[in-house]
């Protein structure tokens, strides 16, 4: 079983630390034996150099007694008592020398008893001479001499003593500095061994490894497959288990994505930079007849109809060269039986990979309900408004009781009925209006406006409405600024939110339209009363005829198209609308306008 991470790199780090403090042991234990040979060599230097120190002393001592004797010099005289202090601290200094050092101390005690004895006996020589007793000075200075050849003897004894220690120790030297001669390339080879040996270890327990984590990634990448599980239960061995849950959630996330694609209703393919097909799904033979063979290869622009070939590689161009990447366009697919077949495309350029990824979607279905509901907007705006407005002004000549005049009754079913005629012809235009909307073929004559010129216009004509309910109408004072639109647009968007909002408010309430400044837009807020508009609801209410309550058509009126025509004259500037709102709390129909013109 491999050992795991931690224990290699405490063992990388034991081993040599391990050596080098036996090595530094070694060598320190070395050093600190000829450290103390040569402070053996040293003290026996100096035994050597106090006792010749003493000797000299008194031999001057000796010299001095006798030359005062026979000159009767006075400095002579000093010499002498000089000397007496001289050999006293030469004996202090080497009993000194030889106090722990036992081997030494008899022979240098011998020495130092024969000085001292000596120095007497000449200072008795000394005194004899004073006395002018020279028989008697004599017999003390042959006793001396007797005591220094005594001393010259234990001196020589001494010597060849320390001069054998000296030849000792520097033997032990000599030997010392042989075995830190061998230690040291000793120690440096060993130190490389061992560095080689675990570099070997390593490299064999754990590069080798992690080399195979390595190919396992580079196998991955190109769906080979993978290198045989690592043994053990160190680090890498749990890499390596985790690295293949890792590829096998891939693989089965892979398999699930093949899947996916393979089994997609949409075509899913990829172009180069040149429009040819890299790769596409097996829905190109069931919607469009080709093989993967008929089109890899191939560019698009053989099997795309050749009135949109130029457009379609237009909008191509465009979404690569666009910051997101990201772009859709619309084309007829030449299919292998011949028919043409409308297509939406969803595509994203891929830098990386140089690859132009698409989804295509057949949508020839919606084609024909656009041409289906092109084709009503037609027959309402010419079968249904002609007739409609006939039957308007039939209604009117009966109310200005031009065929006769009519009794109550009759009054009132000709209101109903007219009331009915000019609902339908309002449906009748807001179908017309939103259709041109959607359709782009609206067209906007926008002009730089004050805001009052907007609102002023759009009060007017609800006043009337407001008073009717019971409801009032507020209009903060604002900044009067300027705003580029279509005014008219922008009043029948205002009256028909105002509207909205005084039928649903209720007797007494107020109604609020007010202007916020943005930095780059105009925020209309038109502010109720009323029951507000349930959060699910808040967006699905600008679509076309859709109520807030399926009753309210009935009781409070309306086509259902008011706020999708709203929508999409504000987005035709432009801008965005959206409600703020709270059940029960009224709410806040809003829309913004930008300062300047925005591209559509």
């Amino acid at each position: 079983m491999s050992l795991s991470l931690s224990k290699k790199a405490l063992i990388l780090v034991a081993i040599p630390l391990a050596f080098e403090i036996v090595f530094v042991v070694s060598l320190s234990a070395l050093l600190y034996s000829v450290d103390n040979e040569r402070k053996r060599e040293n003290h026996a230097r100096e035994v050597s150099a106090s006792v010749n120190a003493a000797l000299t002393a008194l031999l001057d001592r000796f010299s001095s007694c006798v030359l005062y004797h026979v000159s009767d010099s006075p400095s002579f005289k000093k010499r002498f008592e000089t000397s007496r202090y001289k050999i006293r601290a030469q004996i202090d200094g080497l009993e000194a020398l030889v106090r722990n050092h036992p081997e030494e101390k008899a022979a240098v005690d011998k020495i130092t008893d024969l000085l001292t004895v000596s120095v007497e006996n000449l200072q008795r020589a000394q005194g004899q001479l004073e006395l002018g007793n020279k028989i008697g000075a004599a017999r003390m200075w042959m006793r001396a001499d007797k005591d220094i050849g005594h001393l010259l003897g234990a001196i020589d004894e001494i010597t060849v003593y320390q001069e054998k220690v000296l030849a000792e120790r520097k033997a032990a030297q000599a030997g010392y500095r042989r075995a830190v001669e061998i230690i040291l390339p000793a120690g440096l080879l060993l130190n490389v061994l061992i560095a080689i040996g675990l570099a070997f270890y390593f490299n064999r327990g754990t590069t080798r490894r992690l080399n195979v984590l390595l190919d396992n990634t580079k196998r991955l990448a190109v769906d080979q497959p993978l290198n045989p599980p690592l043994v053990g239960r160190d680090e890498i061995a749990r890499l390596d288990h985790t690295f293949r849950d890792m590829a096998s959630a891939l693989e089965e996330s892979r398999r699930k994505e093949h899947a996916v694609v393979d089994n997609a209703e949409d075509v899913i393919c990829s172009l180069d930079r040149d429009g040819r097909f890299l790769a596409v799904n097996p829905a190109v033979a069931r919607l469009w007849g080709y093989s993967d063979e008929d089109l890899i290869g191939d560019g698009l622009d053989a099997i795309v109809h050749e009135d949109d070939v130029k457009a379609t590689f237009k909008a191509i161009d465009e979404l690569v060269g666009s910051a997101s990447g990201t772009g859709s366009f619309e084309n007829r697919i030449i299919c292998q039986d011949g028919r043409g077949v409308d297509f939406a495309w969803s595509a994203h350029w891929s830098k990386a990979d140089k690859t132009l990824f698409c989804v295509a979607r057949d949508i020839t279905e919606r084609k024909q309900v656009d041409r289906m509901k092109r084709d009503f907007v037609a027959m309402v705006s010419h079968d249904l408004r002609t007739p409609l407005t006939s039957i308007q002004m039939v209604l009117s000549l009966l109310e200005a009781e031009a065929y006769g005049q009519l009794s109550d009754s009759g009054h009132e079913n000709l209101e109903a009925a007219e009331a009915n005629v000019n609902r339908l012809i309002g449906l009748v235009n807001g179908l017309l209006d939103l259709e041109k909307m959607e359709s782009g073929k609206l067209i906007l004559l926008r002009e730089s406006y004050k805001v009052a010129d907007i609102l002023t216009p759009s009060l007017q004509a609800v006043r009337g409405f407001a008073e009717q309910q019971g409801v009032k109408l507020a209009a903060p004072a604002h900044g009067n600024p300027e705003v580029f639109a279509d005014r008219d647009r922008l009043v029948q968007v205002i009256i028909n939110l105002v509207s909205n909002a005084i039928k649903f408010s209720p007797k007494g309430g107020t109604v609020t339209l007010a202007i916020a400044e943005e930095p780059d837009w105009i925020r209309f807020n038109i502010i109720d009363e009323g029951r507000g508009v349930p959060e699910q609801l808040r967006e699905a209410i600008f679509d076309r005829f859709k109520q807030v309550e399926i009753d309210d058509a009935k009781v409070k009126g309306g086509s259902g198209l008011g706020l999708a025509i709203c929508k999409a004259i504000v987005e035709r500037h432009g801008g965005t609308i959206g409600v703020d709102s709270q059940e029960g709390r009224g709410s806040t129909f809003w829309f913004r306008i930008p300062r300047k013109i925005q591209t559509v």
